[in-house]
């Protein structure tokens, strides 16, 4: 098997981590930047407490 179709073999499964890698590094800015105020609406509306 050639390089080149070593690395087409392995291209979606790179491009599935990278795209989950960007998302969960999306996803831990956006709950560093925002978690106190989600936090609080779950103390309001009475559903901190069933996670």
């Amino acid at each position: 098997m050639s390089d080149i179709a070593r690395a087409q073999r392995w291209l979606p499964y790179t491009a599935l981590l990278l795209a989950a890698t960007l998302f969960t590094v999306a996803v831990f800015l956006g709950w560093m930047r925002f978690g106190g105020e989600i936090f609080l609406s779950l103390i309001e509306s009475g559903l901190a407490y069933c996670f």
